[in-house]
């Protein structure tokens, strides 16, 4: 019986809920989720298992956005204190940094609760909810408090295009801001500037364009084993869901148990996933599936598709929350 190898680096997500909805976000985060967070109970159970994970040098805080329920992320940040789980950093939008002294007292009391750095997003899809200005505010307060070694910019190449043709005082949608930095989505630009993008997620669905399609019955015998298995990107979601490699929406694992042992009967979905990959998931289970005619962007997003079918046909319990679903 396979099971899930143990746990590398990976991220705790304490919510779904996000105060943008960008157009890259692989888990599919926005505000128009439920107001749901991972308890104090849950996140004390997460770093506790986490503890026991004898191979894990790192875990980083993430959502949603997890400074909107700014109590609950100190608590987080505490909690991995107790338990000596090293963080790695916060990753956030930055979007309730409204001016430099609101930033520098906010990262100065995630600091001393224990936090030593933190990831701000700088991208084309961030920038449509949270201005340049905002971001840049969000740089130069947490340089103050936690250091050159201690902020992470992801990236600094999209930050200086930005800063070089966008009115850092507005928000910009995708398409302005390609016209004005002279950018052609059709060329595949996007893809190429935020080269970290993952082909499945809110990316397949809305930045296809400008990226090769391929017919479905192309992927025959591009299995998902390596990815499924992979833990050194991982993330447990604020249900305690855990999720492996770059494959949100498919857990057989939680937080009370990260590496139970698992076959066709009891996860039916993951096993055809890693033996067979989507096309056999569309052969086993859903025969009634419609491909795209245009194609698909890769695998991930021939996957998203079929597993998105299969929710809304039958009960597949490894396919879940139902916040991803949405």
């Amino acid at each position: 019986m396979p099971s899930i190898p143990p746990l590398i680096s990976g991220g705790v997500m304490l919510t779904y809920r996000c105060s943008n909805a960008c157009r890259h976000c692989l888990y599919r985060c926005s505000p128009g989720h439920d107001d749901h967070w991972a308890s104090q109970e849950q996140i004390d159970r997460t770093f506790a298992a986490l503890a026991n994970e004898p191979q894990l040098y790192g875990i980083h805080l993430a959502g949603g956005e997890a400074t909107l329920h700014w109590d609950r992320l100190l608590y987080a940040i505490r909690s991995a204190r107790r338990y000596g789980v090293s963080l790695d950093y916060l990753e956030t939008n930055a979007s309730w940094c409204k001016d430099e002294t609101t930033a520098y007292d906010g990262f100065r009391e995630l600091r001393h609760a224990g936090l030593n750095a933190v990831l701000i997003s700088a991208s084309l899809f961030h920038n449509e909810f949270t201005p340049l200005a905002v971001t840049k505010a969000a740089i130069r307060a947490a340089l103050d408090v936690f250091g050159r070694g201690g902020v992470i910019v992801w990236t600094p190449e999209v930050l200086q295009l930005m800063s070089s043709g966008l009115d850092e005082d507005k928000t910009h949608t995708l398409p302005r801001s390609c016209e004005l930095l002279g950018l052609d989505q059709q060329r595949g630009d996007i893809w190429r500037l935020h080269s970290y993008l993952t082909p499945g997620g809110r990316a397949a669905e809305q930045l296809a364009d400008g990226h090769p399609r391929r017919p479905a019955e192309s992927f025959v015998g591009d299995t998902c084993r390596s990815m499924l298995l992979n833990t050194s990107h991982f993330h447990i979601d604020p249900r305690g869901n855990l999720f492996t490699g770059h494959c949100p929406g498919i857990s057989v694992a939680t937080i009370d148990d990260l590496h139970p042992r698992f076959d066709d009967d009891s996860a039916p979905v993951w096993c055809t996933l890693s033996d067979e990959g989507p096309v056999g998931l569309w052969q086993r289970f859903a025969p009634d599936f419609v491909p795209d005619g245009e194609g698909y962007i890769s695998k991930c997003h021939l996957c998203l598709e079929l597993r998105k079918h299969l929710r809304q046909n039958g009960d597949h319990t490894e396919l879940r929350p139902d916040e991803f679903y949405r």
